[in-house]
């Protein structure tokens, strides 16, 4: 297998090259220079390969930065973001691994900083958002061990105070109080502690589920 071009493309530091008179794949001008390739040059195919995903795994963690550069991500987050710029799982998951490495992933600080942010969220509704972004169940369980009964509560009754504001206190609107904070996650003891505080006393309110 001989190397019988390589030109620029119109991508500033990339370069076509082609093996046999066809065209084999895209790489950096580190690549090239590192692998001492040139026109003529005889290659194999092994070593092509391992040219091309080095150079591609380079790339993929350029991408990455750029997107660390702008804000935190989690892991998989992230990973589905460089995958949608059609790069292998090999070069996603070389360049993953070499971003934790360095520090630019850390799902644990990523999940301590996104419980802080959700301060009028529900435990269970942080615990979602923490699983939907891929973070491990034992972060997840240590990070939501800040929100205890006690702010649970607080976080509920600041949530009811906005749903009701120029309402009034009757059944009807206890009810969709209820459902309301229910929805969003909030136990009943957490309900029931909002709804006293409005001075209502409208029985088992576990009976309006």
């Amino acid at each position: 297998m001989i190397i019988t071009d390589i030109n620029a493309q119109k991508r500033k530091g990339r370069y076509n090259i082609y093996i046999d008179g066809t065209f084999y794949s895209g790489v950096d001008a580190e690549t090239i220079i590192k692998a001492g390739f040139k026109v003529g040059k005889e290659v194999d195919k092994q070593t092509l390969e391992d040219v091309v995903l080095e150079s591609e795994t380079r790339s993929a963690f350029e991408k990455l930065l750029g997107l660390v550069s702008r804000q935190m991500y989690s892991r998989r987050d992230l990973e589905k973001k460089i995958f949608q710029y059609g790069y292998s799982a090999e070069c996603v998951q070389k360049a993953i691994a070499k971003a934790e490495e360095y520090g630019y992933i850390n799902d644990d600080l990523y999940a301590k900083l996104l419980v802080e942010s959700k301060s009028l969220k529900s435990k269970k509704e942080v615990k979602n958002a923490l699983f939907l972004k891929g973070i491990s169940s034992s972060i997840i369980d240590e990070k939501v061990q800040v929100i205890d009964g006690e702010e649970e509560k607080n976080r509920a009754q600041i949530i009811a105070q906005k749903y009701m504001k120029n309402k009034q206190v009757d059944e009807k609107t206890m009810a969709g109080l209820y459902a309301y904070l229910a929805r969003r996650g909030f136990a009943g003891d957490s309900i029931s502690f909002v709804l006293r505080n409005y001075k209502f006393d409208g029985g088992n309110v576990n009976d309006w589920d």
